[in-house]
């Protein structure tokens, strides 16, 4: 006797073009947390900015600042 396994749901087969601002959005998230994991698995920092500066975050965690801003800078 054989079980019956229920289908598998497709992605949808949507243009990238048809997506709204928010689909575009999470498309490009999702592809850019993919990118930095696949950069952290062959050991290698990622870049990456915050109010403090522009730094290199490594895959152990650890952030090297390459550019410190300027509270002029901000202003």
């Amino acid at each position: 006797m054989t079980q019956e396994t229920p289908q598998e749901e497709k992605p949808s087969q949507r243009s990238f073009f048809d997506l709204d601002k928010g689909g575009k959005e999470a498309y490009f998230a999702r592809a850019t947390r993919s990118a930095i994991a696949r950069i952290h698995e062959a050991g290698l920092p990622s870049i990456h900015g915050d109010e403090r500066g522009i730094y290199e975050l490594y895959p152990d965690g650890h952030k090297v600042y390459v550019e410190d801003y300027d509270q002029e800078d901000l202003a």
